[in-house]
């Protein structure tokens, strides 16, 4: 099992020139401050930076613009995330890049799901096997205050892509079906859409051959000279309406590619000039001189910290330019996509038409053959690709055979029960602890059972569940784990015994090389042992002015590479 941890977190804000950096605890880290400091928006921004978005967004933090660095380890590999807007780069110890993308379920997605071992995959609305965002990857190691402690699985937002995706999770994540399952899985569902395929063309083959065979009234081609003439101007007909429709497409194409070929190019305008004036702001602000004279028109401009100032404000306009440009460039590219798609099709229509022109042309001559060398010699040449139709059958019925051999393996009752039982006392143990009266013991006991409450019991009861889980995956998982980020426990108002109880537990059920991050008002008087408590006071305020230089000047060349 893989291990992810992470070890500091950087936020700045350009639009506010506010930053904060967030150190982190290798056992436990605990970010402490009445409602309103913005501990939440902190705690979000983990998962966030790596791709994950959580349901809500707090409208000032949003409107900051914030950008963020996570820097973390998988395992002894030290690796640091930047995210900016909808822009996610991931760069290794010594500062190289390993992908900068804006797609984060095509690409950002897939490589992390490689650095993790995460090999789960589910079937997306057009029946292929993928990867999912990592969103799915860090649902069972988050619990956030919006969503997450209404039922289980659901602190991130946009899960709707795929059906019976928690039952997947949990099996997953648990080990009851590994990596290794969704592998072999994947495979099994390629392997019996080509056998349909292949199926699918054996029948046509097949019903070729019945015509020619066994009609006893059938004479050769029926096909008169002036039908075939016919088909032949309705085909050119299609086929011209056809070259229009994609060359109308081919124009749109252009156009979306002109306008991002120009968008890049103000792009690159935009990071040149903001390297300039940051020079202009360095050479400055080391110039001792209280006027320096333009070197173009000879005004004299006074060098103090207000002019050096609205230099690096010019600077930030500069990158909030690019970074609002990139995703402009996002939308375009998938405009282009969608074009491209529509010529793909086209251009599949356009061919088939082709090739039944060709057909249709050659019918006559198809007509001579078979009238001069019989049925029996056009039978044998249907009879032999009927015969490489069926040995490609039947390699991918073998090949599913042996498959689903491999995959009833992972479905034995002994090792599904085996954590399934290992998470039952789990459960029962904690519900114990959290004083949660008269639950439904059997449909907690089931790991993918419904976990359904109501009243103060209802956040206690999928704590319950939520750590359960968590250590069940602990023990069993063959896949990673990931830090466990609880926001704001203390919901429906409980009282002091139950709040208690509930930081009690998430401190005492650590697993011993977990990691936990706990954001809350009050630890009760719990105390946390080994842990790091960061408290936040300023209301609304968590990034401060006074780390804005620092923490702009460590991600400022980071944010450029993007």
């Amino acid at each position: 099992m893989k291990r992810l941890s992470f070890e500091r977190l950087e936020l700045l804000s350009l639009t506010e020139r506010k930053a904060r950096t967030i150190e982190f605890h290798p056992k436990l880290t605990i970010i402490q401050g009445m409602n309103g400091v913005g501990k939440s928006s902190v705690i979000k921004s983990l998962y966030w930076t790596l791709g994950a978005a959580p349901q809500a967004i707090h409208r000032d933090w949003a409107a900051a613009n914030v950008k963020s660095r996570l820097h973390m380890r998988i395992d002894d590999a030290a690796y640091s995330v930047v995210r900016d807007g909808r822009q996610l780069a991931m760069f290794d110890v010594d500062g190289k890049k390993l992908i900068s993308t804006n797609s984060i379920t095509h690409e950002f997605g897939p490589f992390l799901a490689d650095k993790l071992d995460f090999g789960l995959t589910l079937l997306n609305r057009q029946n292929e096997p993928e990867i999912p965002p990592p969103a799915y990857a860090f649902l069972p190691f988050y619990m956030d205050q919006d969503g997450g402690w209404e039922r289980p699985l659901s602190s991130f937002d946009r899960l709707t892509q795929y059906a019976n995706f928690r039952r997947a999770i949990i099996e997953y994540h648990s080990g009851i079906k590994p990596n290794e399952f969704y592998k072999i899985s994947a495979e099994r569902t390629v392997a019996a859409r080509l056998k349909s395929e292949a199926l699918s063309e054996r029948n046509t083959v097949a019903g070729v051959i019945a015509k020619l065979g066994l009609d006893p009234v059938f004479q050769g081609i029926e096909l008169s000279a002036y039908a075939h003439d016919a088909a032949v101007e309705d085909l050119l007909a299609r086929l011209t309406e056809l070259r229009d429709a994609r060359q109308r497409r081919a124009a749109k194409l252009a156009a979306v590619v002109d306008e991002r070929l120009l968008l890049e190019e103000q792009i690159e305008l935009a990071r040149a000039a903001a390297r300039e004036l940051g020079a202009d702001a360095n050479w400055a602000a080391s110039d001792g001189r209280e006027t320096i004279a333009c070197p173009t028109c000879g005004t004299d401009h006074r060098n103090d910290f207000r002019h050096r100032f609205s230099i690096l404000a010019d600077r930030d306009q500069c990158f909030e330019f690019v970074a609002s440009s990139l995703d402009k460039i996002d939308d375009l590219a998938k405009k282009a996509r969608d074009v491209e798609k529509g010529m793909v099709s086209t251009d599949r229509i356009i061919a088939e038409v082709q090739s039944t022109l060709e057909v249709e042309r050659e019918r006559v001559t198809l007509k001579e053959v078979i009238e001069n060398e019989g049925r029996r010699q056009a039978m044998s040449l249907f009879n032999e690709q009927i015969s490489e139709l069926d040995e490609k059958i039947g390699t991918f019925e073998a090949s599913i055979v042996e498959m689903e051999a491999a995959l009833k393996e992972f479905n034995k009752r002994q090792h599904r029960e085996q954590r399934e039982r290992f998470y039952a006392e789990r459960m029962r143990s904690y519900i114990d602890k959290l004083n949660v009266l008269n639950p439904d013991y059997d449909a907690i006991s089931k790991i993918t059972g419904r976990i359904v409450e109501t009243g103060s019991e209802q956040p206690r009861l999928l704590l319950a569940y939520e750590l359960a889980l968590l250590a069940t995956i602990q023990e069993y998982s063959t896949a990673f784990s990931a830090p466990m980020v609880i926001d704001s426990p203390n919901q429906q108002d409980q009282d002091d015994r139950n709040a208690r109880s509930m930081l009690s537990l998430i401190i005492d059920s650590r697993h011993p090389k977990g990691q936990t991050i706990l954001g809350t008002v009050s630890m009760h008087g719990i105390d946390p042992g080994d842990a790091s408590v960061i408290e936040f006071t300023d209301k609304r305020s968590v990034l401060q002015n006074s780390e804005f230089e620092v923490v702009s000047g460590s991600l400022r060349p980071v944010l450029e590479t993007l």
